[in-house]
């Protein structure tokens, strides 16, 4: 039996990496028809284990395939004219673009917001970094446990009277990704 499929019909341009590749995932469940870009030589995440009979290979990461499953795929260098050209075209037919790249990179690339709203009027662009595209940190670098320190939920864990506990595997990109499918179906 197939789950409810409500975004049938939308298609998704996914630009994460691992700290927004649960966004894609979950608007993928939902129906988006979802393209997970690469850069030429594969995503990082594919050589990220655990790897699938312990055999460390671009195409057995099991992280990989747990966040990317129900997605399609390309190999796009959105650094040269025909990578730009042919991301363009994909705009054409896309719904949603979401991004993880550093603040102002896509922007760097020809393809901020005001650049993709020319391509397409009503696109939605979601943008997944630790602290946000503008302000004081934007630029900060961040490790699971910062992100979970900064945004509260390092609060919750560990006993009063020590310092705090980091939960199990990384989390706060989990989190992300998940509030930017709900913020994306929002803005749809």
């Amino acid at each position: 039996m197939q789950g409810i499929r409500m975004l049938e019909g939308y298609r998704a341009l996914d630009l994460t990496d691992e700290k927004g590749f649960l966004c894609g995932k979950i608007l993928a469940e939902l129906g988006v028809d979802v393209i997970k870009i690469e850069k030429p030589g594969g995503d990082a995440a594919r050589r990220m284990g655990p790897f699938w009979q312990d055999q460390a290979d671009p195409e057995k990461s099991l992280y990989w395939f747990a966040y990317n499953s129900s997605k399609r795929g390309i190999t796009l260098d959105l650094e040269t004219e025909e990578g730009q050209r042919i991301f363009g075209d994909l705009v054409k037919t896309a719904a949603f673009v979401i991004e993880s790249f550093a603040p102002g990179e896509l922007e760097k690339l020809g393809f901020g917001y005001e650049a993709l709203r020319g391509i397409r009027k009503d696109i939605i662009l979601t943008s997944i970094t630790p602290f946000g595209q503008n302000g004081p940190y934007r630029d900060y670098q961040a490790t699971d446990l910062v992100v979970m320190g900064m945004s509260g939920e390092l609060f919750m864990t560990g006993d009063s009277d020590r310092r705090p506990v980091n939960v199990s595997v990384p989390q706060a990109c989990l989190h992300a990704g998940a509030d930017a499918a709900v913020g994306s179906m929002l803005a749809h």
